[in-house]
């Protein structure tokens, strides 16, 4: 009877956004432990049996947190960060694991499913133990042996590095300078404040051209920015006012909101070939923040030059009235001087700097490069197939070298790089190479049928390979190329073996830098993979909404039906 309600009750609301469930307890239990072997369990009885199994394990449960919470209270360190709300946060996750688990367990026990399915009762029963013990020890590790006050109090170390950290936060006769007596130099941070504005902005707009509803993207970012907003109103231990990062995050979040909903009215009273040309401007718009990035961080003397007949005078030139806290300079003063070398460049930032360049010079080496492979001319073909299999053939760590000690020699007359623009250059090559030859699969696959047409039509050659030839190569081989760019990701991590001060070198040696905190090695390390683990999993995540977008939804590019 009470089913037959149900669905009554499910078709008087047939308007309504959600949808009625579709989960069943008693499939899920056979996916885990196996179908029922007990012959004392039938269909008449099989809800009660199952209604007790689970009332026994939450008891059981009930009691191991409880245990579990009273022993995390006892061993709970104040001196480590720690608070009472730990142990409640331990019990509550021990809940559920150990309900779980004692769950699987007295289901197959009960309803003997082992004698009609062993092999899923036992992998069931394994691995939900398995998961238990692990997860356990990972939990009890994390909120009550672990010290994460080394990173909570360095985490402005930790995303600029200590050079960077100081010209981006200590300035006397700045607003962002806490204590005069405490600050010197000259503030940098607008330079990054800039980048920021225009990454929100771009992000902003290319999720509005999604055409989803804008829950999935608002719900999220809004989590995300309340996240980092507390993280950044902390005030333990920081170097900069909190209020004044407060508000630049608020400008930023602003400032997405509104690109955001432009784009997406946009995309929605506009015809598809409208969206996707805006689509083709915000890409372009992702690259030339990319640039502008770097550029603004350390401008070229063209910069300066135009600042300064703006009305700007070298900040450096009255670095004494500034450390002084006599004179506060303006944005064209600090822009008419000297910026943030790259060799000061630091932390996180770094590495998000270099995987970028990774993707956007790899992707334009990787496009040059396939096609130079594939064509008949051999001064064309020869040169790509050299360099795409010499760099091919050797690893990272070998071409980082490379850069550091050979690319000078290579480079000086013409421009003398730094360090990290070396490496943003190697990085750009490594990844082209391999990027080419995805590419070259993808440029294979093109039929043959879309040239000929492309020919007809009047196009040039060079109309063909990249308004044809190249988006077709794009579609079918974009799983491969994101799987590149999460891979160059992952490897800006060797930077620390060249000496950067990357995100995983200070990590590395954040808890030699301060007594308090010296054998609590793990906490960084561990914080440093959940950050490039968040990264590679945002990239793949926006992976699956472009082929959404693009209509594929199979490995490979295949179509939708």
């Amino acid at each position: 009877m009470t089913p037959k309600i149900l669905d009554m009750a499910w078709a008087l609301v047939p308007n309504l956004s959600f949808r009625k469930p579709q989960f069943s307890l008693s499939e899920f239990e056979e996916s885990v432990v196996g179908k029922n072997g007990n012959p004392l369990i039938n269909e008449r009885n099989e809800g009660i049996a199952s209604s007790l199994i689970a009332g026994l394990s939450i008891t059981m449960a009930l009691v191991f947190s409880l245990e579990a919470w009273r022993d995390a209270r006892m061993e709970l360190n104040p001196t480590m960060g720690h608070s009472t709300g730990d142990a409640d946060i331990l019990a509550i996750l021990y809940f559920i694991l150990a309900a779980f688990t004692y769950w699987v367990t007295i289901s197959s026990i009960v309803k003997l499913t082992w004698l009609k399915s062993t092999s899923t009762a036992l992998l069931g029963v394994s691995t939900a133990w398995i998961i238990f013990v692990v997860s356990t020890f990972l939990i009890h590790w994390s909120l009550v042996e672990a010290d994460w006050v080394v990173v909570w109090a360095n985490r402005d170390l930790v995303m600029m590095g200590q050079l960077m950290k100081e010209q981006m936060t200590q300035s006397p006769g700045s607003h962002v300078c806490i204590d005069e007596t405490d600050c010197y130099g000259i503030n940098q941070n607008f330079r990054l404040w800039w980048s920021l504005y225009l990454t929100f902005g771009v992000l902003g707009g290319a999720y509005g051209t999604s055409g989803e509803n804008p829950r999935r993207f608002l719900f999220p970012f809004l989590a995300l920015m309340s996240v980092v907003a507390l993280i950044a109103n902390n005030p333990t231990e920081v170097s900069y006012k909190t209020g004044t990062v407060m508000e630049k995050l608020a400008i930023a979040t602003l400032w997405a909101l509104v690109s955001y909903t432009l784009a997406y009215l946009y995309a929605k009273n506009n015809e598809e070939y409208k969206v996707n040309r805006l689509k083709s401007y915000l890409a372009m718009a992702a690259v030339a923040t990319f640039f502008f990035a770097i550029l603004i961080m350390d401008p070229p003397q063209i910069v300066k030059d135009g600042a300064e007949s703006l009305g700007g005078t070298p900040a450096q030139s009255f670095s004494d009235e500034i450390i002084a806290g006599e004179r506060s300079p303006s944005t064209l003063d600090k822009l008419a001087g000297n910026g943030i070398e790259a060799s000061q460049w630091g932390g996180l930032f770094v590495n998000l700097i270099i995987a970028t360049a990774g993707c956007v010079l790899g992707f334009g080496i990787g496009v040059v490069l396939a096609f130079g492979r594939q064509s008949d001319q051999l001064f064309f073909s020869v040169p790509s197939i050299a360099v795409i299999e010499l760099v091919r053939s050797g690893p990272l760590i070998c071409w980082l070298y490379f850069a550091v000690f050979m690319m000078p020699d290579m480079m000086d007359p013409f421009y003398d790089a730094e360090d990290i623009i070396r490496m943003l250059l190697m990085f750009g090559i490594f990844g082209g190479c391999y990027i080419a030859e995805v590419l070259r699969g993808g440029l294979q696959a093109v039929d043959s049928g879309q040239k000929e047409a492309a020919a007809a039509l009047g196009l040039s050659p060079l109309q063909t390979k990249l308004q044809v030839e190249l988006p077709n190569a794009v579609r079918t081989t974009l799983p491969s190329i994101i799987s590149v760019f999460i891979g160059l990701w992952k490897d800006t991590t060797l930077l620390f073996i060249v000496n950067i001060l990357d995100f995983f070198k200070l990590a590395k040696d954040l808890p030699n830098s301060d007594l308090r905190f010296l054998g609590d090695f793990l906490e960084p390390l561990y914080v440093t993979a959940v950050v490039f683990w968040v990264f590679a999993f945002y990239l793949s995540r926006v992976s699956m909404k472009v082929e959404r977008n693009l209509g594929l939804v199979r490995e490979g590019g295949g179509e939708a039906a």
